[in-house]
């Protein structure tokens, strides 16, 4: 820069800033190996509330006509709410867990190139039964 000072350097002298700047923290394989899986357990978490919000949605509205009928037939209004309650419930429980499995699919197919056997890539089932345990 022909005797001309780093307007980059220069800033930072005024501003005090490179007592501040810090190296970037290394973290060793079992730090990143938990970081991973707690990210890849909160992806679980929103699968399975969003499964839970569309099963318990399509539920509630299969219970609601199946209360109607059922509180036509029958006389009694209160069979309405305790059916959408029951119905929504038990179908976001399926569909909750139903995501959590999608999920675990979709993430395993993510580390698909990871998982080798003697240098071919392999399914991760077949990779897991193969595998010689020493």
């Amino acid at each position: 820069m022909s005797g001309k000072e780093d307007e980059y350097e220069k800033l930072l002298a005024e501003q005090n800033l490179k007592d501040r700047l810090e190296a970037p923290q290394t973290e060793t394989a079992r730090q990143r190996k938990w970081r991973i899986v707690k990210r890849k357990f909160a992806e679980v978490q929103v699968y399975a509330k969003q499964g839970f919000i569309m099963g318990s949605l399509v539920g509630g509205g299969f219970g609601l006509v199946t209360g109607l009928w059922a509180a036509v037939q029958y006389k009694k209004l209160s069979m309405i709410p305790i059916s959408v309650i029951v119905s929504g419930g038990s179908f976001g429980f399926i569909m909750a867990c139903g995501s959590m499995i999608r999920n675990d699919e979709l993430i395993a197919g993510e580390y698909q190139q990871h998982f080798k056997f003697n240098n071919q890539e392999v399914p991760i089932q077949q990779f897991w039964l193969n595998r010689q345990f020493e």
